[in-house]
């Protein structure tokens, strides 16, 4: 490698970064890993979803580093990593009216699937990404931590960054993961000025100590598990709560609690001059359930407040360089999709910039694909979140929508568990790059032309409730309409009962999804489910039972 310091920077060592390093580390190729901070830290992104998992055990297995298997599930974080992580058994919501008693009947849940990896969890972000930096650094990842990348110089054959000490790395390609403040996204001005995005929203955030489970301070709703051994959201008209709790399981031993506040900015603008602590004790004062719930609650960091959550870029890619997901835009933490969208970027990027290295084409069109798929991620997460927050006027209006992301999820998880369970089964590699072999990757449902224009169907209705065109009333009757009239919508889901609670996730609707994709769903889908889901069974043990935590 004559000429170059290392094959590839890569700028931010959070989750994003420090997957790529061990994979690149991993697999021969010198790499320096840059951060103007250190480890451990606090960092945002807490709870998972089955498509975040399901991606790191994918990656772990195509790329042979058995360090993204140990994070993809509870109980392996628990045997290799950290005991800080708590446990995630679903998604909870309940609705909140101002100065009232929350009318337990006003709540909806998801149970999250336990088969056959145990639960999902909600991530001690300071010890995940402590573990995945340094076992990039025990691959042989150079790190740099404490260092300010001030620029990037590209030529034809190198790029070149400089520091704020003077010091200059010569590289073969860069990969900005760097979040929020991009290092190339300022560089090259790639920021969207006004971002381009419908959600508008802002946040306040932090660490507490002396939360109480919700389940101690409400009237029992007969939802199919605790709010506490979920993530617990409180919606409301304009925004919505989010509550992660570290010490909800018998072996618990981190006290803290993740809990943010995020608004509607359009509605509730930052106010100047008033503090994050005022701006909270505002917030409870207007709801009395959530007051109680936080009356013995401490903040254990600081409170963070943040203008508009939301940023967009113009490009993702470039001759020599490419950001990764968080570094190209973000949304809302809402549904917990950022870091299963990160896992999406790096699975589809990896493959490429391996091929690069190997045959020195790191042109832009080489990589154009990904932003295709940075951009549509997040266009359609755009649209799931802009709905949400429109549907939190209405609580049946909120019922129906929550059937769109119900479907959204289902769809974007069944393809990824399909290419894993099959992998396990057959052994075969080529099923790693049929993930990929898809005309409509970003969406959540990639193979079927139909759905991304039905999807923006029901993402209009949301607006026209927005603009006051329609009423949450016929709103609900048309978004019924649209879900109970798709023909090619998995039958399994229900979705045209749009004011149904409860959303199962157990093994039986598993079960079910599974039957309806080997033989009733369209032909583009049935690749996903061919797998013997019996002889899973058998090697996982028999039908699971819920592990008691």
């Amino acid at each position: 490698m004559s000429g170059y310091d290392y094959s590839v920077a890569i700028l931010g060592s959070g989750i994003a970064g420090s997957t790529l390093a061990n994979i690149l580390a991993r697999h021969g190729h010198s790499v320096v890993l840059v951060d103007s901070g250190t480890h451990p830290r606090f960092a945002l992104g807490e709870s998972t979803i089955g498509e975040t998992t399901y991606l790191l055990k994918l990656l772990a297995e195509r790329f042979d580093v058995p360090e993204l298997g140990h994070v993809s599930s509870f109980e392996g974080v628990r045997s290799h990593v950290t005991s800080a992580c708590g446990v995630k058994r679903n998604f909870g919501f309940v609705y909140h009216r101002d100065g009232q008693v929350q009318n337990p009947e006003e709540v909806t849940q998801c149970s999250v699937s336990e088969f056959p990896n145990g639960p999902e969890m909600h991530m001690h972000r300071q010890d995940i990404d402590s573990y995945l930096f340094y076992s990039a650094v025990r691959y042989g990842a150079e790190p740099r931590q404490r260092t300010m990348v001030e620029r990037v110089d590209f030529t034809a054959d190198a790029a070149t960054l400089t520091t704020r000490s003077g010091e200059t790395i010569r590289v073969r390609y860069v990969v900005d993961a760097s979040g929020r403040n991009s290092v190339l996204a300022n560089q090259f001005a790639l920021r969207e000025e006004p971002c381009r995005f419908r959600t508008n929203s802002r946040t306040l955030f932090t660490h507490m100590v002396g939360v109480t489970p919700f389940d101690d301070v409400t009237t029992p709703s007969g939802q199919p598990s605790l709010w506490h051994q979920g993530t617990l959201h409180h919606i409301f008209d304009g925004g919505w709560l989010w509550v992660i709790p570290f010490d909800n399981h018998r072996k618990a031993t981190n006290p803290l609690c993740s809990v943010g506040l995020n608004l509607d900015a359009s509605r509730f603008p930052k106010e100047p001059g008033l503090t994050a602590e005022q701006e909270w004790a505002a917030y409870l004062d207007r709801f009395p359930s959530v007051a109680r719930q936080f009356a013995g609650a401490r903040p254990a960091w600081d409170w963070v407040s943040t203008g508009r959550t939301q940023y967009s870029s113009t490009r993702t890619v470039g001759d020599r360089w490419a950001m990764m997901s968080h570094a190209a835009g973000a949304i809302d933490a809402l549904f917990s999709r950022g870091m299963a969208n990160t896992m999406q970027v790096i699975y589809a990027f990896t493959p490429t910039l391996l091929a690069a290295l190997a045959d020195d084409d790191f042109s832009a069109e080489r990589f154009g694909h990904i932003d295709t798929l940075n951009q549509t991620i997040l266009d359609v997460n755009d649209k799931l979140v802009h709905g949400s927050y429109v549907s939190f006027r209405d609580f049946d209006l909120w019922r129906a929508w929550s059937k769109v992301w119900f479907l959204g999820w289902n769809m974007g998880i069944a393809r990824i568990v399909g290419t894993y369970f099959g992998y396990l089964e057959k052994g075969d590699r080529a099923l790693f790059d049929r993930l990929l072999d898809a005309p409509h990757l970003g969406t959540f449902c990639p193979d079927l032309p139909e759905f991304q224009p039905f999807f923006d169907s029901l993402s209009a209705v949301m607006v026209d409730v927005e603009a006051g065109r329609l009423t949450p009333a016929a709103a609900v009757e048309r978004l019924a309409g649209l879900l109970g009239g798709a023909d090619f919508l998995p039958a399994p889901l229900r979705l045209g009962d749009v004011l149904r609670r409860w959303h199962d996730g157990s093994f039986e609707a598993q079960r079910r999804m599974y039957e309806w994709g080997r033989t009733n769903s369209p032909t583009p889908l049935r690749r996903w489910y061919d797998y013997d889901l019996d002889e899973l069974l058998t090697r996982t043990g028999g039908t699971p039972q819920p592990a008691v935590f």
